[in-house]
């Protein structure tokens, strides 16, 4: 029997099958990080997604890698999560290595939903 290690070692990807794979594992891989650091910060999708303002639904697209986040999404789960937003770019097989660093910002720790934002934006008008 052939195991999937060496099947792939046998006939690697090329081309736009490559191509494909490649964006389905950064996909994925980008939804487990969100997952981790949600599992760590001992947070449900909903509360998750009532902490950064958006919906549950949209927690499992990104974990599961259906959907990819923004980076401003990126940095609100870190922020509710406890965690800091590292961003590199490097070329493969180099050591050559750009970063950036967001950290979450101590004022935004319990960010409104944006329906709850809109109520109160209307009620200061009102009242």
């Amino acid at each position: 029997m052939t195991t999937w290690s060496e099947y792939k070692r046998k006939r690697p990807l090329r081309g736009e099958a490559k191509r494909s794979y490649e964006a389905a594992q950064t996909k994925m891989g980008i939804g487990y990080l969100i997952l981790q650091a949600r599992a760590a910060a001992e947070l449900s999708q909903t509360e998750l997604a009532r902490r950064i303002g958006t919906s549950q639904p949209m927690i499992a697209r990104w974990e599961s890698g259906a959907q990819l986040p923004s980076v401003s999404s990126l940095l609100r789960i870190a922020e509710a999560t406890g965690f800091d937003l590292a961003v590199s770019l490097r070329k493969p097989g180099s050591t050559r290595e750009f970063q950036v660093v967001g950290t979450a910002s101590p004022s935004r720790t319990s960010r409104q939903p944006k329906h709850a934002r809109r109520v109160s934006a209307a009620k200061r008008k009102v009242g």
